[in-house]
């Protein structure tokens, strides 16, 4: 549901409202809108969450490997596993395209 979607139902539902609660949700839905960042900012954005998500999954993966050649049967890779399926997981839902769009 988009912005412009709750304003016009929050102001259906005040139908019936005075003109002051009508005010205060207009003043609220501006004052909660946040404008989207500029492309070049998007795009060292992106750059920034792509890189830090490929550093978790590397150190995560080397941990995994480290985990399984040490050998100890105390050692459990179950924590690192989980770490590298989320991070892997983070990191393909951003190339999955929006149902939205």
């Amino acid at each position: 549901m988009t912005v412009q979607q709750m304003v016009r139902d929050a102001m259906a539902g005040a139908a019936g409202e005075s003109v002051e609660v009508k005010a205060a949700i207009g003043a609220a839905a501006a004052a909660n809108s946040v404008p989207p960042p500029a492309a070049t900012e998007m795009g060292t954005l992106w750059k920034i969450l792509i890189l830090a998500l490929s550093v978790v999954l590397v150190i995560a993966l080397a941990g995994i490997i480290w985990t399984v050649v040490d050998g100890k049967e105390s050692t459990s890779p179950d924590v690192i596993v989980t770490v590298f399926s989320s991070a892997l997981s983070g990191m393909l839902g951003l190339f999955v395209r929006s149902p939205n769009s």
